[in-house]
């Protein structure tokens, strides 16, 4: 009696895995970019998040006192954030405290972050805030700004967002 043995096929074609390299690649190039969208949009978001609550410490400050803080911070933290760790910048207390514009405002961050801002206002009634990060630190930077105004005696602002994505 003879036995017929049949081969059973195991694995995959080199045609198959052929076409499943070409679908992750597919993927892979839709998906990437887009991630990476999305992750430069978070950071973004920080800068819109802290103007924000820069903006209404100001108008509070003006409801209160019609006039909005009239100080200047110069640039907070002084050294880019790409240097720090994470390429963020390290939460210092130091860069917070003890500054009149922050201290009248009663800003400070308390995560590392991504932007460095600065706070001036020389006449009661007009102030302007900005947000600059380096968001990939590639050496070109991001501002917004926030222009604030109470010439006719209601606070109000606008915030400019960078006309080019980082």
């Amino acid at each position: 009696m003879h036995r017929i043995i049949k081969n059973k096929q195991r694995g995959f074609t080199l045609i198959e895995l052929m076409i499943v390299v070409a679908i992750i690649g597919i993927l892979a190039a839709v998906a990437i970019p887009a991630f990476l969208d999305y992750m430069k949009k978070s950071k973004r978001s920080e800068a819109e998040l802290n103007l924000d609550a820069i903006k209404k410490s100001a108008r509070t400050g003006y409801i209160e006192n019609s006039t909005f803080p009239q100080a200047a911070s110069g640039l907070t933290p002084a050294a880019a954030c790409c240097n720090g760790p994470g390429k963020k910048c390290a939460v210092l207390a130091t860069d917070w405290q003890g500054n009149p514009a922050w201290d009248a405002l009663d800003f400070a961050i308390d995560d590392p972050f991504y932007f460095q801002y600065e706070y001036t206002s020389a006449v009661s009634n007009v102030y302007q805030a900005t947000a600059t990060g380096d968001l990939d630190c590639d050496g070109v930077s991001v501002v917004y700004t926030l222009d604030g105004d109470a010439a006719d005696g209601r606070p109000k602002s606008t915030l400019t967002k960078p006309a080019r994505a980082d």
